[in-house]
Protein backbone atom coordinates (compact mmCIF):
# COMPACT_ATOMS: atom_id res chain seq x y z
CA UNK A 1 0.00 0.00 0.00
CA UNK A 2 3.01 2.27 -0.37
CA UNK A 3 1.50 3.94 -3.43
CA UNK A 4 -1.72 5.00 -1.71
CA UNK A 5 -3.15 8.26 -2.90
CA UNK A 6 -1.86 11.06 -0.65
CA UNK A 7 -3.73 14.19 -1.83
CA UNK A 8 -0.57 15.95 -3.02
CA UNK A 9 -1.75 16.20 -6.62
CA UNK A 10 -5.36 16.01 -7.73
CA UNK A 11 -5.84 12.90 -9.89
CA UNK A 12 -7.27 13.41 -13.36
CA UNK A 13 -9.01 10.29 -14.66
CA UNK A 14 -9.86 9.63 -18.30
CA UNK A 15 -12.18 7.20 -20.04
CA UNK A 16 -12.85 6.96 -23.77
CA UNK A 17 -15.60 9.60 -23.50
CA UNK A 18 -14.91 11.46 -20.27
CA UNK A 19 -12.43 13.46 -18.25
CA UNK A 20 -12.83 13.41 -14.47
CA UNK A 21 -11.05 16.47 -13.11
CA UNK A 22 -10.88 18.85 -10.19
CA UNK A 23 -13.69 21.34 -9.82
CA UNK A 24 -12.51 24.95 -9.96
CA UNK A 25 -14.27 28.28 -9.24
CA UNK A 26 -14.84 28.80 -12.98
CA UNK A 27 -17.14 25.74 -12.93
CA UNK A 28 -19.76 27.53 -10.84
CA UNK A 29 -22.07 28.24 -13.82
CA UNK A 30 -21.98 24.61 -14.95
CA UNK A 31 -22.54 23.33 -11.41
CA UNK A 32 -25.43 25.75 -11.00
CA UNK A 33 -26.97 24.44 -14.22
CA UNK A 34 -26.86 20.91 -12.76
CA UNK A 35 -27.87 21.69 -9.19
CA UNK A 36 -30.40 24.33 -10.20
CA UNK A 37 -32.46 21.72 -12.06
CA UNK A 38 -35.19 20.36 -9.79
CA UNK A 39 -35.34 17.12 -11.78
CA UNK A 40 -31.67 16.47 -10.98
CA UNK A 41 -31.85 17.35 -7.30
CA UNK A 42 -35.29 16.20 -6.23
CA UNK A 43 -34.45 12.62 -5.25
CA UNK A 44 -31.05 12.81 -3.66
CA UNK A 45 -29.50 16.23 -3.15
CA UNK A 46 -32.07 18.51 -1.58
CA UNK A 47 -33.68 21.65 -2.91
CA UNK A 48 -32.59 22.94 -6.30
CA UNK A 49 -30.15 25.83 -6.16
CA UNK A 50 -31.67 29.26 -6.68
CA UNK A 51 -28.52 31.35 -7.18
CA UNK A 52 -25.00 31.01 -8.54
CA UNK A 53 -23.44 31.62 -5.14
CA UNK A 54 -24.68 28.24 -3.93
CA UNK A 55 -22.70 26.51 -6.68
CA UNK A 56 -19.60 28.53 -5.79
CA UNK A 57 -20.03 27.54 -2.12
CA UNK A 58 -20.30 23.86 -3.08
CA UNK A 59 -17.08 24.04 -5.09
CA UNK A 60 -15.36 25.78 -2.16
CA UNK A 61 -16.62 23.06 0.20
CA UNK A 62 -15.42 20.26 -2.09
CA UNK A 63 -12.02 21.97 -2.42
CA UNK A 64 -11.75 22.35 1.35
CA UNK A 65 -12.67 18.68 1.88
CA UNK A 66 -9.97 17.68 -0.58
CA UNK A 67 -7.36 19.87 1.13
CA UNK A 68 -8.28 18.28 4.47
CA UNK A 69 -7.90 14.83 2.93
CA UNK A 70 -11.44 13.76 3.81
CA UNK A 71 -13.17 13.71 0.42
CA UNK A 72 -12.33 13.37 -3.24
CA UNK A 73 -14.88 14.47 -5.82
CA UNK A 74 -14.42 14.99 -9.52
CA UNK A 75 -16.17 17.15 -12.05
CA UNK A 76 -17.25 15.10 -15.07
CA UNK A 77 -16.56 16.61 -18.49
CA UNK A 78 -16.82 15.22 -21.99
CA UNK A 79 -13.41 14.36 -23.43
CA UNK A 80 -13.82 16.89 -26.24
CA UNK A 81 -15.11 19.63 -23.92
CA UNK A 82 -13.01 19.45 -20.74
CA UNK A 83 -13.81 23.02 -19.68
CA UNK A 84 -17.54 22.41 -19.02
CA UNK A 85 -18.63 19.95 -16.33
CA UNK A 86 -21.81 17.96 -16.90
CA UNK A 87 -21.82 16.16 -13.56
CA UNK A 88 -19.95 15.23 -10.42
CA UNK A 89 -18.84 11.92 -8.94
CA UNK A 90 -16.67 10.93 -6.05
CA UNK A 91 -16.07 10.02 -2.46
CA UNK A 92 -18.01 12.08 0.05
CA UNK A 93 -16.28 10.19 2.84
CA UNK A 94 -13.11 8.14 3.21
CA UNK A 95 -12.65 6.07 6.35
CA UNK A 96 -9.02 5.00 6.15
CA UNK A 97 -9.05 2.77 9.23
CA UNK A 98 -11.88 0.64 7.88
CA UNK A 99 -10.75 1.08 4.24
CA UNK A 100 -14.25 2.21 3.34
CA UNK A 101 -15.59 5.03 1.20
CA UNK A 102 -18.98 6.48 0.38
CA UNK A 103 -19.79 7.63 -3.16
CA UNK A 104 -22.22 10.17 -4.52
CA UNK A 105 -22.93 11.52 -7.98
CA UNK A 106 -25.17 13.69 -10.10
CA UNK A 107 -25.48 14.42 -13.79
CA UNK A 108 -27.04 17.14 -15.91
CA UNK A 109 -30.40 15.98 -17.25
CA UNK A 110 -29.39 16.38 -20.92
CA UNK A 111 -26.93 13.51 -20.41
CA UNK A 112 -29.20 11.00 -18.68
CA UNK A 113 -29.59 7.60 -20.31
CA UNK A 114 -26.30 7.74 -22.25
CA UNK A 115 -24.25 5.50 -19.95
CA UNK A 116 -22.16 8.42 -18.75
CA UNK A 117 -22.64 7.93 -15.03
CA UNK A 118 -21.79 4.21 -15.01
CA UNK A 119 -18.65 5.04 -17.02
CA UNK A 120 -17.62 7.83 -14.64
CA UNK A 121 -18.45 5.89 -11.47
CA UNK A 122 -16.61 2.80 -12.72
CA UNK A 123 -13.47 4.90 -13.16
CA UNK A 124 -13.89 6.41 -9.68
CA UNK A 125 -14.28 2.89 -8.26
CA UNK A 126 -11.11 1.72 -10.03
CA UNK A 127 -9.29 4.61 -8.39
CA UNK A 128 -10.85 3.92 -5.00
CA UNK A 129 -10.09 0.22 -4.90
CA UNK A 130 -6.69 0.66 -6.51
CA UNK A 131 -5.14 3.92 -5.29
CA UNK A 132 -7.13 4.63 -2.12
CA UNK A 133 -6.85 1.09 -0.80
CA UNK A 134 -10.58 0.75 -0.27
CA UNK A 135 -12.09 -2.62 0.55
CA UNK A 136 -15.70 -1.44 0.58
CA UNK A 137 -17.65 1.31 -1.13
CA UNK A 138 -21.10 2.37 0.02
CA UNK A 139 -23.83 4.35 -1.66
CA UNK A 140 -27.43 5.24 -0.97
CA UNK A 141 -30.33 6.20 -3.17
CA UNK A 142 -33.90 7.27 -2.64
CA UNK A 143 -36.21 4.30 -3.15
CA UNK A 144 -37.90 6.41 -5.82
CA UNK A 145 -34.66 7.01 -7.70
CA UNK A 146 -34.74 3.92 -9.91
CA UNK A 147 -32.16 5.38 -12.31
CA UNK A 148 -29.60 5.71 -9.52
CA UNK A 149 -30.32 2.17 -8.32
CA UNK A 150 -29.79 0.90 -11.90
CA UNK A 151 -26.39 2.63 -12.07
CA UNK A 152 -25.29 1.03 -8.80
CA UNK A 153 -26.60 -2.42 -9.68
CA UNK A 154 -24.98 -2.26 -13.14
CA UNK A 155 -21.62 -1.79 -11.42
CA UNK A 156 -22.16 -4.69 -9.03
CA UNK A 157 -23.41 -2.94 -5.89
CA UNK A 158 -25.69 -5.13 -3.80
CA UNK A 159 -28.77 -3.87 -2.01
CA UNK A 160 -28.02 -4.22 1.70
CA UNK A 161 -30.96 -2.55 3.34
CA UNK A 162 -33.81 -0.12 3.31
CA UNK A 163 -34.22 2.70 5.79
CA UNK A 164 -37.95 3.25 5.94
CA UNK A 165 -39.15 6.86 5.95
CA UNK A 166 -35.54 7.99 6.37
CA UNK A 167 -36.00 11.56 5.15
CA UNK A 168 -38.76 14.13 4.76
CA UNK A 169 -39.15 16.08 1.53
CA UNK A 170 -41.99 17.73 -0.39
CA UNK A 171 -44.43 17.05 2.42
CA UNK A 172 -43.81 13.31 2.67
CA UNK A 173 -41.46 10.75 4.19
CA UNK A 174 -39.28 8.71 1.82
CA UNK A 175 -37.35 5.45 2.06
CA UNK A 176 -33.60 5.28 1.45
CA UNK A 177 -31.90 2.23 -0.11
CA UNK A 178 -28.43 1.26 1.09
CA UNK A 179 -25.93 -0.36 -1.30
CA UNK A 180 -22.46 -1.81 -0.89
CA UNK A 181 -19.67 -3.12 -3.12
CA UNK A 182 -16.57 -5.01 -2.03
CA UNK A 183 -13.19 -4.85 -3.74
CA UNK A 184 -13.23 -8.58 -4.52
CA UNK A 185 -16.66 -8.28 -6.15
CA UNK A 186 -15.56 -5.33 -8.26
CA UNK A 187 -12.35 -7.02 -9.36
CA UNK A 188 -14.21 -10.21 -10.30
CA UNK A 189 -16.66 -8.20 -12.43
CA UNK A 190 -13.76 -6.34 -14.08
CA UNK A 191 -12.11 -9.63 -15.00
CA UNK A 192 -15.35 -10.98 -16.45
CA UNK A 193 -15.83 -7.85 -18.56
CA UNK A 194 -12.36 -8.31 -20.09
CA UNK A 195 -12.86 -12.03 -20.83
Amino acid sequence: MADLFDFTMFPVLCTPRLVLRQLIPEDAAAVFEIRGDYQVTRLNIGPAYTHLGQAAELIDSITAGYRQGIELRWGIALAGQPDWVIGMVGYNEWNRRDRRGSVGYDLARDYWGLGIMPEALREALRFGFGRMGLNRVEADASAENTASSRVLEKLGFGLEGRQRQQYFDQGAFHDLLLYGLLKAEFEAAELLSKA
